[in-house]
């Protein structure tokens, strides 16, 4: 390799690792991509395939079109565990498509290459950060012929995944290193093809989600068309099913949806996502984690194609700023922090609040709940929208009239509603500075404990 040295280095190809190399490098930075795949590979993931429409205008780039796009989406529909509950999602933001993972992962790439990267390479495994005066200030990798190379870099963006090796190494106060067991969950998929003559798609228009704590413990099934002759169905489940997963995958959800022999598996795997809040800081000197790595994925349905995009553009504005003014500091960097937490990170805490409790319900109260409107369509979405649930005191007496059977589960929603808003309210004033960071935090921590004891009391008075 004859350049060695770059303003920022990204690990990582996919949509946040792109997405941040087509904005650094578009303000005229230089700039090193770096994936462990073949170039031809990038962009194939296992993954639901969902994205609004919304990340597209916001960052300016075309709308998915032609092969790499399978189909429209107006909304989800959100199923009770006896299916006699839909919830119809339909909103805005909900609004968009299921793309072809290979091929919009492909035109990303290209984009970002076009953008003006200097150095693509793929099949090159990162070994370990680098370090000056305890500052990093590149990565170790290995190259596809084996030979191990130092790479130099100011700003080094970390979108390698949730299994990220840089996050594990990084010597960091202020980055969590590892994620908890319960805070992610085990996910399995397989997209299927039929004939139309044999089976139809069912809602060609929606993504369908399905909670079951005895079909999919502690996750959810999830049915997504892809075209009139084939599905992306799968099922999440607590960690501890590790082993069992694709077994509960055959069971609950391929021969629940799959009614014709006549099939052809285009596609199947299985990974593990994060369900929780992002890291409390998703950057420090240097150094800025984007998407999966950072956990920047929805709590509630583990969507994270739009926010990585989201994530990546932030971090690339940030690295911007931080080399034209020659600090590659965390006090420099704090703005990505600042602008990941006051928008989805605000949605994303008041998602896993609520992520938690439901996990803890059994089929028997969420039937109760969504059946009688406990928590409501419009109420969930305004929960995805602002990260905040407002409901009237009218509103709260139908609810108590409906609830009257089960007045504790009234009781502890109403309770989650009031932390949710709490909760967001936090997020959405985020310390603009570090100073401030760690009586932040400490508030947090707060309510999640607070949340913790309702559940144990709930338990004990059961």
């Amino acid at each position: 390799m004859e350049n060695k040295f770059f303003d920022v280095i990204i690990v990582g190809a996919g949509t946040g690792g792109t997405t941040a190399a087509r904005f650094t490098a578009k303000k005229g930075l230089n700039v090193c991509l770096i994936d462990r795949k073949k170039r031809e590979d990038i962009g194939d993931k296992i993954c639901g395939d969902a994205v609004g429409n919304e990340i597209f205008d916001i960052l300016k780039i075309n709308h998915p079109k032609d092969e790499e796009l399978s189909c429209h989406i107006k909304g989800a529909k959100l199923y009770s565990p006896n299916l006699k509950k839909c919830i119809n999602l339909v909103d805005p933001k909900q609004t968009g498509y299921i793309v072809n993972r290979l091929e919009f992962g492909q035109r990303l790439l290209n984009e970002a290459l076009d953008a003006g990267v200097n150095k693509f390479l793929d099949k090159t495994m990162v070994l370990d950060l680098l370090y000056k005066n305890g500052t990093i200030n590149g990565v170790q990798v290995k190259l596809e012929n084996g030979e191990k190379v130092d790479l130099r870099a100011n700003i080094i963006i970390d979108a390698s995944g949730f299994y990220s090796p840089l996050r594990k190494k990084v010597r960091s106060s202020l980055i969590e290193k590892d994620v908890l067991r319960e805070d992610s969950i085990l996910c399995y998929r397989e997209i299927v093809k039929f004939s139309p003559k044999d089976q139809e798609v069912q809602d060609p228009e929606y993504i369908t989600l399905i909670l079951d704590q005895e079909k999919a413990p502690g996750g959810y099934i999830w049915y997504f068309p892809k075209n009139e002759s084939s599905v992306n169905i799968g099922i999440g489940a607590f960690m501890d099913y590790r082993g069992k997963v694709k077994d509960l995958y055959k069971m609950n959800v391929y021969n629940e949806f799959i009614k014709t022999s006549k099939v052809d598996i285009l596609s199947s795997g299985g990974g593990v996502v994060p369900v929780r809040r992002p890291l409390w800081s998703c950057a420090d000197n240097g150094f800025i984690l984007v998407g999966d790595s950072a956990c920047q994925v929805n709590p509630l349905h583990g969507g994270g194609i739009d926010p990585s995009m989201r994530a990546g553009y932030h971090a690339a504005n940030s690295a911007v700023h931080a080399i034209e003014n020659n600090n590659n500091s965390i006090n420099e960097l704090w703005d990505y922090n600042y602008n990941v937490m006051t928008s989805f990170g605000a949605e994303f805490a008041s998602l896993d609040l609520l992520r938690i409790v439901l996990q803890s319900l059994s089929n028997k109260d969420l039937n109760f709940g969504l059946e009688r409107d406990l928590l409501t369509g419009e109420e969930i979405l305004e929960i995805s929208f602002s990260g905040e649930l407002n409901l009237s005191l009218v509103n709260m007496a139908v609810k108590a009239f409906k609830g009257i059977s089960n007045p504790n589960l009234l009781l502890d929603l109403n309770y989650l509603r009031i932390r949710m808003n709490e909760i967001s309210k936090l997020y959405k004033n985020f310390p603009k500075n570090l100073n401030q960071f760690s009586n932040w935090k400490e508030k947090v921590i707060e309510i999640y404990d607070k949340i913790k004891k309702m559940i144990v009391s709930t338990k004990k008075n059961k």
